[in-house]
């Protein structure tokens, strides 16, 4: 009942806010993508609008209180980020943002070298280890001694407050040990190798010691979680893989990548199998206990992902980071002040940062696709593995069998497919090929090839709508069965007006979204009773007789025929349409 007082408080509050407020709902349904570097724009932009004018940039915009103030911890691990940014857009606004952070933090650390936490205004190994970062980013940028000299002090007081286990304890967030304090040592691993200093060097591997002998041995971390009791989100999970990662990365430990693999190919294997993507808190069993999206978790996690796949080559790897990126995507925030951001959850009113957009969130996702950049991948690329993986996860939808509204396809091909011409028929999206087994044996004459995101076999080749691995005028026929709706639709009529012939013709079939359950379909999705999840960057596409003349007139082709067909049930409730066209 608290909780519920709090949000209706929360959401009365945001009234002040009503543009942004707006923006946010609008989010919800927005699923645009744009090319990568102006994802990465609009968020470095954000990051520029947080700053304050004393260099910090604030924590979070909030719908209840606006503005925040300026956040020491996150300042100091943006700041590797906005130089990064800065040369990659070749643009010198942000790397100056980053310096005009560096002088802030240079003014407010603490004469011991530790660095305070905003709430209590007492110094935190967290906190002092993040600045880090920021501090020697800018040493190694600016070659300015003071940064050097900030950075020393920095470990120096991080090494005199260590606990005997290689914990941070008594400097620590509630004063309880934490395993994602890796991110410590990992900053503290990095000054060690700049200063040459081996007494640091050891400090930082006395804490991932301590971690890795926290580890049970279904790879979960124990003491993951921000306080004692609780179930773990998804961003303190992975902050444990990044720091050891990290570590990894520069001594090359084998015991460290084990460990790092232990953990890592549960998440793999859940966000391949179970939670097409990551839920917000899991429990040491791995359990989804709370189904939100940590947002800032899915950034970082698609970083260690993308990390781990330049390590292993293990290319399901590089899918849960497509995945997870297509998704964080669709949900950046493409209007009103808040452009570039990312609320901290989805739905914006979940448990982790409710009504909130943070800036670390904007830090981890830059980071991120700098490294996804050197993929080379497209939104199409991202769409079509995110459709492919829903599929996976959803038995009923492929099956081996003739389906009912199969059966009514067949029945309509029966008055177009010739008996006694030798042709070429291509089916895009057959599944495990049931129809064009079905087909073969009634139709001996034709040719029949399959092609499939998911699925192949004889003569069905695993390969995308978007780029169908045939030569230009290679068919007579390009049928598609209930597959347009889950495509971008110009880029896949694109590729079936190249290999069709010309005066070829095109056959499809889709629901008709003038049905019953095309008014309920949407409220479907919100509630999760849909293929995809409720919070999916991308829906279903069901559209009309008009829509489907403009779009196929668009991409070149004359409507010969439309026939509406009944699904199975009662009248108007789910409506088909079979469509038969020609290439112009």
């Amino acid at each position: 009942m608290k909780r519920r007082l709090y949000k209706l408080y929360g959401f009365m509050h945001s009234l002040k806010y009503v543009k942004e407020l707006s923006a946010s709902i609008s989010s919800i349904f927005d699923e645009r993508i744009f090319e990568n570097r102006e994802h990465i724009k609009m968020a470095a932009d954000w990051l520029l609008y947080m700053q304050n004018s004393d260099g910090g940039y604030s924590r979070k915009f909030s719908f209840i209180r606006g503005r925040d103030i300026s956040y020491i911890e996150t300042t100091g691990y943006i700041i590797p980020t906005m130089i990064a940014v800065g040369k990659y857009l070749d643009n010198q606004k942000y790397i100056d943002s980053a310096l005009k952070a560096g002088r802030w933090l240079l003014e407010i650390q603490n004469e011991d070298g530790s660095f305070n936490e905003i709430d209590t205004n007492k110094p935190f190994a967290f906190d002092t280890g993040q600045c880090l970062f920021g501090l020697i980013a800018l040493y190694k940028y600016t070659h300015d001694q003071n940064y050097y000299k900030s950075s020393f002090r920095a470990v120096e007081w991080l090494a005199q407050n260590q606990e005997d286990d290689g914990s941070w304890q008594r400097v620590a967030y509630h004063k309880q040990k934490h395993t994602y304090y890796t991110r410590v040592a990992s900053a503290i691993y990095s000054f060690a190798l700049i200063s040459e200093n081996e007494t640091f060097k050891n400090v930082a591997l006395k804490n991932i010691d301590w971690v890795v002998k926290n580890q049970l041995a279904n790879g979960y971390f124990k003491y993951s979680a921000f306080s004692e009791g609780e179930d773990a989100y998804l961003h303190t999970l992975i902050y444990i893989l990044e720091g050891v990662l990290d570590i990894y990365e520069y001594n090359g430990d084998q015991k460290l990548l084990d460990a790092i693999l232990l953990n890592s190919e549960v998440f793999k294997n859940l966000n391949g199998n179970r939670d097409l993507i990551l839920c917000s808190q899991y429990n040491q069993n791995f359990d989804c206990v709370n189904s939100e999206r940590c947002m800032t978790g899915l950034a970082q996690w698609a970083g260690v992902a993308l990390r781990i796949f330049e390590i292993t080559g293990d290319e399901a790897y590089k899918h849960c980071a497509m995945n997870t990126l297509f998704y964080l995507k669709a949900k950046q925030m493409k209007s009103s002040t808040m452009k570039g951001a990312f609320s901290a959850s989805i739905p914006f009113w979940g448990r982790y940062g409710w009504f909130d957009f943070v800036n670390w969130t904007n830090k981890f996702f830059i980071d991120t696709m700098l490294m996804y950049e050197k993929l080379e991948l497209t939104y199409l690329d991202e769409q079509e593995r995110f459709v492919g993986s829903a599929f996976n996860m959803s038995s009923s939808v492929v099956t081996d069998s003739l389906s009912y509204m199969d059966l009514q396809y067949i029945e309509q091909l029966q008055k177009i497919l010739p008996r006694d011409k030798k042709i070429k028929v291509l089916d895009v999206g057959c599944g495990r090929g049931v129809l064009i087994e079905t087909l073969k044996k009634q139709y001996p004459n034709i040719d029949f090839y399959g092609i499939d995101p998911v699925f192949e076999g004889e003569n069905i080749i695993k390969g995308s709508s978007y780029k169908i691995d045939f030569d230009d005028n290679s068919f007579d026929i390009v049928m598609s069965f209930e597959v347009l709706q889950h495509t971008y639709l110009e880029a896949s009529l694109a590729e079936f007006y190249r290999v069709l012939k010309n005066d070829a013709k095109i056959i499809i079939a889709e629901r008709n979204r003038h049905s019953i359950l095309g008014v309920l379909k949407p409220f479907f999705e919100c509630f999760g009773r849909w293929m995809y999840p409720f919070d999916s960057p991308f829906r279903e596409k069901w559209y009309g007789v008009q829509e489907w003349r403009y779009h196929l007139g668009v991409g070149g082709f004359f409507i010969k025929n439309f026939v509406t067909i009944e699904g199975r049930g009662k009248p108007f409730f789910n409506r088909y349409l079979f469509i038969e066209g020609k290439k112009n």
